[in-house]
């Protein structure tokens, strides 16, 4: 399975996302700012990172411009958690930052797992 970094300011959106994401047999990181999402990447050295668009201080856009420009991490997959997924805006920065998908808030077990397993099949796919 894999490692998932979940990065959320919001303790039960992590609780949440990390017990469905255990239950499939993921290991889990949990990191509640965008100021230390960077630093747990480099310890947990997670192939996914789910992360909260909305955070004080270092929020997720933040987040992703420091994982994009840190070619360690080029291939590490980025969801977008976030309480607003038709922002129109919110679309233009996953696409220009290559992000697999965007998960409403609150996230449904299934929807989680289904976007999960769709960024993880992408990055066994060297084409992608």
């Amino acid at each position: 399975m894999a490692t998932i970094l979940v990065v959320d300011d919001d303790a039960v959106s992590r609780l949440l996302l990390a017990t469905i994401l255990e239950h499939r047999g993921h290991a889990v990181f949990e990191c509640a700012d965008g100021g230390g999402a960077i630093a747990a990447l480099d310890d947990c050295g997670a192939d996914l990172v789910i992360v909260d668009m909305q955070m004080p201080r270092v929020d997720g856009l933040e987040v992703i411009k420091r994982l994009r420009g840190d070619r360690r991490h080029d291939r590490t997959a980025v969801l977008l958690h976030t309480a607003t997924p038709e922002d129109k805006a919110l679309r233009n920065v996953a696409e220009a930052y290559g992000i697999r998908g965007i998960l409403a808030k609150p996230s449904e077990p299934d929807a989680v797992i289904g976007a999960v397993e769709a960024a993880l099949n992408d990055l066994s796919d060297p084409s992608v």
